[in-house]
């Protein structure tokens, strides 16, 4: 990476192996990489769990995209009142 820090800080890093990022970054979730030289790369995210990751492919997101568009063309019509009317009347 060429791109020059706009930030730099000195960290001590715990006994139990953690480091605090800031509170910049407090309940946030960062991908951490470790570089071919030793160095750690941490960049900030959103990341798709590894049981959602099937959803993502571009045969899935299709599929779902095909499924809301016709949800959408096919409102649901609730007939609630209709099947308690007729639970009253014949018990069932």
């Amino acid at each position: 990476m060429s791109a020059s820090p706009n930030f730099q800080a000195i960290k001590q890093v715990g006994l139990n192996g953690q480091i605090s990022l800031g509170k910049e970054f407090a309940g946030k979730q960062v991908q951490i990489s470790k570089m071919s030289d030793g160095s750690l790369l941490i960049q900030p995210g959103q990341f798709i769990p590894d049981n959602e990751r099937w959803l993502h492919t571009e045969a899935n997101l299709k599929r779902l995209e095909k499924a809301l568009d016709w949800a959408e063309s096919h409102p649901r019509r609730d007939n609630f009142d209709e099947i308690a009317e007729r639970i009253e009347k014949n018990g069932k």
